[in-house]
């Protein structure tokens, strides 16, 4: 059986992925809803030109950083993602690294989305509490790896809460 929580969170990146740069409508509203929890990242902010909540995105190359709160342990979760691979994911690699002291998790292959547009994925997760997860995601197209590939790993060592 394959892991539920990566299959959902690959689909649900996917989905949005294409929600956002497909349909993108503006709001007429300058309001915008904020997200439950903000989360701090740094990272260079200027490669990722619109933002939503805790998700950002680029126009040109396609690209996006995701922050979420997953409420489960991170040996719980790093031992359901070591586990189960994803369907669609190639070139799969997992691992662990430490950055001063504190021990972080990572996920990472290239998937095709909308059938016919490779995107490298990534997935990085730190423990924020005993019971919750910060984990960030970043997907962009491989040819832009220079480009992109050290941000999602800036984001979650500088990853906390705002209240």
């Amino acid at each position: 059986m394959k892991n539920l929580f990566t299959r959902k969170f690959l689909s649900f990146l996917t989905f949005f992925m294409v929600c956002s740069t497909a349909f993108a409508q503006k709001l007429e509203s300058k309001e915008k809803l904020a997200p439950a929890v903000v989360i701090f990242m740094d990272f260079n902010k200027s490669l990722y030109s619109k933002s939503e909540g805790n998700a950002y995105f680029s126009e040109d190359p396609k690209a996006a950083l995701v922050g979420m709160i997953v409420p489960k342990k991170y040996s719980v979760l790093m031992e359901e993602m070591k586990k189960d691979g994803a369907d669609g994911v190639k070139n799969l690699q997992n691992g662990e690294f430490e950055n001063s002291g504190q021990k972080y998790f990572f996920y990472s292959g290239n998937i095709i989305a909308e059938k016919t547009k490779e995107f490298f994925l990534e997935v990085l997760l730190k423990e924020l509490d005993e019971n919750h997860c910060v984990v960030v995601t970043s997907m962009f197209q491989p040819a832009h790896k220079d480009i992109f590939g050290k941000e999602a790993k800036k984001a979650i060592i500088s990853a906390q809460i705002l209240n």
